[in-house]
């Protein structure tokens, strides 16, 4: 598909200088506006916008944007140079932002929020590391009730290293999936959610024994330690 730029436009002071609202808390004429010369902004509530140019672009051709990318000039060795900070992308074409992502100097993905039933709420959020652009952290939505209810940590190679899930929706996870290698290792329950576990299910075939999480081997996602490791 060919995208047609609309427009160039240099931020400058005020990121609100650019316009734009909450994705949550769009106004009429940014969420559900039927005039066709309504039209959405940036929003600098998702990335910084100051000092930034913005190039839009309009997907399906209904003059008014769909996409949203923000430059900011770096020097390099005296060399000056655009690079690309923010992505805004609204794939449903309501003026409200769907998809977004963040970039830092050397073009590695920082931080990606997705809202993937259009909903006006994101449900999927996304940490990545800065120096390797690999991810480290994931928060899922699932049942898209505006909380997240799942949240996997990654270890510094990207893969899978453990989960934490809040099945009975009060905030707080009450069970906990191990890997080691990107391999299941291990499942802790907190069947009556007072934060203790009281049952562990060990992986089929999983050679690996249970070993009490601390926070120098699992990081913020820790399982409360068992009552018989204790």
């Amino acid at each position: 598909m060919s995208w047609k730029t609309l427009s160039i436009v240099t931020c400058v002071g005020l990121a609100g200088a650019c316009g734009g609202k909450n994705k949550n808390a769009a106004t009429a004429a940014d969420a559900s506006s039927n005039d066709a010369t309504a039209i959405a902004k940036v929003d600098p509530t998702l990335c910084d916008t100051t000092g930034k140019n913005v190039v839009t672009y309009d997907l399906n051709r209904d003059n008014r944007p769909d996409v949203w990318r923000l430059y900011k000039v770096i020097d390099q060795g005296g060399t000056k140079i655009e690079t690309l900070t923010c992505k805004q992308v609204d794939f449903d074409h309501d003026n409200r932002k769907d998809w977004v992502v963040g970039y830092n100097d050397k073009g590695n993905p920082t931080f990606e929020k997705a809202d993937l039933d259009y909903d006006g709420k994101f449900d999927y959020s996304a940490v990545y590391d800065s120096k390797t652009g690999v991810v480290v952290e994931v928060e899922r939505d699932i049942d898209f009730d505006g909380t997240y209810d799942i949240k996997e940590i990654y270890a510094s190679d990207g893969v899978i290293q453990s989960v934490r899930r809040d099945r009975n929706r009060d905030g707080k996870p009450d069970m906990w999936e191990q890997y080691k290698a990107g391999a299941l290792i291990a499942l802790l329950y907190d069947d009556d959610f007072d934060g203790k576990v009281d049952r562990r299910d060990d992986a089929p075939g999983s050679q690996t024994k249970f070993v009490a999480p601390t926070p120098s081997t699992t990081g913020p996602v820790d399982a409360p330690i068992p009552p018989d490791k204790k």
